[in-house]
């Protein structure tokens, strides 16, 4: 009899543990990209899927010469904007939303720029993939690192004449999750 009793308290302990360590399927999102300081959503559907939406400022660091305005003074040609970002995160390891994950994205967005003294208005659009690893912070904290390709272009009426442009490029992810 006493051996059941300690074998059922074992297996309640280790339950109990086990619910502590599962991850809640929604999060609050601080995204924070090679060209976007982002705050969104992301829902675990599945345990080899999570769908993140998010929302912010746009200043491509790989292209403007005064990042965010950190230099002082405008400057020409610097294109800075909002966007929204939409992506998916694959986790072949079937933990979501932590360990390896392979995330394609794209976002879109409204931008403006100064040009020999003109304001411009224009807009923003990028595709991209991304791989990397979610790890467990604190119980409900994550911290999502990565890095892959994207496709990004600026147009002004219709061109990407600087400061508008179109190449492919690098992306680098670095997401803090809250979960609840």
């Amino acid at each position: 009899m006493r051996k059941s009793t300690v074998a059922a308290a074992v297996l309640v302990a280790l339950t109990v543990s086990a619910r502590a360590q599962e991850v809640r399927p929604n999060a609050a999102v601080a995204d924070l990209g090679l060209h976007v300081v982002n705050a969104g959503y992301q829902r675990t559907l599945t345990c080899t899927m999570a769908l993140q939406v998010s929302a912010g400022l746009y200043g491509p660091w790989t292209v403007n010469q005064n990042v965010l305005g950190l230099a002082g003074g405008d400057r020409d040609d610097d294109v800075v904007g909002a966007v929204l970002r939409t992506r998916v995160f694959i986790h072949p390891g079937r933990r979501a939303p932590l360990g390896l994950w392979l995330s394609p994205f794209v976002q879109a967005g409204v931008v403006r720029a100064t040009s020999a003294g003109q304001t411009l208005d224009g807009s923003a659009a990028a595709a991209g993939l991304s791989v990397g690893w979610t790890f467990r912070l604190a119980r409900r904290w994550l911290l999502a690192l990565g890095a892959g390709a994207q496709f990004h272009r600026v147009a002004f009426d219709g061109s990407t004449d600087r400061p508008g442009f179109a190449r492919f490029g690098p992306t680098v992810d670095i997401n803090v999750d809250y979960t609840f």
